[in-house]
């Protein structure tokens, strides 16, 4: 049964943060990235298709929040919907024009909602690749 129980954990979707310093690897995400730097005025996330169909999600601040950094709080997979929940910190030095984060998931389901942990929702950027 435990056997079971780790294969099953295993199956379910996942989500990790790419660090920063791996920007190189993927090279349109860098692009944007920059474009982000430059145009510190953006807020709200964009999706990029990533290796076998996962997804990368970056979620920007806009640069009137350039003393903060992103968090995940929480990744919320069903059927329906698929929910990234993200927190402000303060960050130690404001090394970003424009804070942002990269959420790699596994795969996206349903209505798709990145939020911060009061509810507010960011909307999507209407950024062309």
């Amino acid at each position: 049964l435990f056997v079971i129980m780790l294969l099953l954990a295993g199956c379910q979707p996942s989500y990790w943060v790419l660090e920063k310093d791996r920007l190189d690897e993927v090279t349109d995400i860098k692009m944007y990235v920059n474009d982000l730097q430059m145009h510190d005025d953006v807020k709200g996330y964009q999706v990029f298709t990533i290796l076998e169909g996962r997804k990368m999600v970056i979620v920007s601040l806009g640069s009137s929040e350039k003393d903060k950094k992103l968090e995940v709080s929480d990744v919320k997979f069903s059927p329906k919907e698929t929910i990234v929940t993200v927190k402000r910190k303060p960050a130690p030095t404001a090394n970003e024009k424009n804070p942002y984060i990269l959420i790699g998931l596994d795969k996206i389901e349903g209505e798709f909602i990145v939020q911060d942990e009061k509810g507010n929702r960011f909307e999507e950027t209407d950024y062309q690749q």
